[in-house]
């Protein structure tokens, strides 16, 4: 069963404040892109200097790291030959080269992106990223997916820090995809497969999706499906669905001004008062409770401050 994601594109280009002199790290952009066979390569919305023609290729002034999560295409670069590329790699861009990548024309893939200077990220990407191949085959990971949503969750609200807190999740990315790559700990095929669900379950959280739906997503029986994801994650997949169901929750309750009643639409409950029922179950404490809390603790953090 496939879904569509191209609702779910991100184009997010970010301003720079003084968090740079002091942490010398910026992030310039983040983005998700769902390039389906018949696309044409990058979508439109980026500025220029980061749109391209992937017949001649591009140079930027900047590193960006792109990971693939689904589908296949291409990479090359002054430094690297043309290579092979699928779902579950990552490749680094460096400031000043030039390069080229693009999806198969009649695959397409599912990307997303973040692109950053600085000097603490020089210094350490000349060190651990080989310039003549510069991609990463560390399979598909969860935990990279959830860390690039928090990265959009952040660049979409923009609260003072944001650049400190950007940076920071960049930072532990690649220091996972680096650990990967030396651990060669992409896993077995069988746990590629849960991995596969886990990013499905989180890259479909607004939509009417089941575990049989995941299950049949990634070409397994649900009894085996069922079975090995709670042998690999300790839970069911229903109760992993309703962990990230109540993360979002909490993310949506904290950083919008969205109803009670929009957020449980947003998310497919049946009713608010079942959305309410289902927060108080599972925390102690009923949705607007928890956003005036979380409200009071960011005034306090505020006087604080001053």
């Amino acid at each position: 069963m496939d879904f569509d994601r191209s609702k779910h594109n991100v184009i997010k280009y970010l301003p720079t404040n003084n968090d740079e002199n002091i942490w010398s790290m910026s992030i310039s952009g983040i983005g998700f892109q769902s390039i389906d066979s018949k696309d044409s390569y990058p979508l439109k919305g980026h500025p220029i200097g980061y749109t391209f023609n992937p017949e001649r290729g591009r140079i930027i002034d900047e590193f960006a790291l792109v990971y693939i999560i689904k589908g296949e295409g291409t990479f090359s670069s002054i430094t690297c030959p043309e290579k092979k590329l699928s779902k579950g790699d990552a490749f680094f861009l460096f400031p000043g080269q030039w390069h080229n990548y693009q999806p198969k024309p009649n695959i397409g893939w599912d990307e997303y992106y973040v692109t950053f200077h600085g000097e603490y990220f020089e210094n350490l990407l000349n060190k651990i990223v080989n310039n003549a191949n510069p991609i990463f085959h560390i399979g598909i990971n969860d935990q990279i997916v959830k860390h690039f949503g928090e990265m959009l969750d952040c660049a979409r609200a923009q609260r003072t820090g944001f650049q400190a807190v950007l940076a920071g999740i960049v930072m532990h990315t690649i220091g996972l995809i680096y650990s990967i790559s030396k651990n060669q700990d992409s896993g077995s095929a069988s746990m590629q497969k849960i991995q596969e669900a886990c990013v499905l379950m989180r890259e479909n959280i607004y939509d009417k999706f089941t575990p049989e739906d995941v299950a049949e997503s990634i070409n397994m029986s649900y009894s085996n499906f069922r079975k090995s994801f709670k042998q690999y994650t300790g839970i069911a997949p229903h109760q992993y669905m309703l962990q990230l169901k109540l993360s979002k929750i909490k993310d949506l309750l904290s950083s919008t001004d969205m109803s009670i009643q929009d957020i449980a639409m947003k998310l497919n409950f049946e009713s608010a008062d079942y959305f309410s029922y289902f927060f108080r179950s599972k925390t102690g404490i009923n949705p607007l409770s928890y956003r005036k809390e979380i409200e009071k603790q960011r005034e306090k953090a505020q006087k604080n401050l001053h």
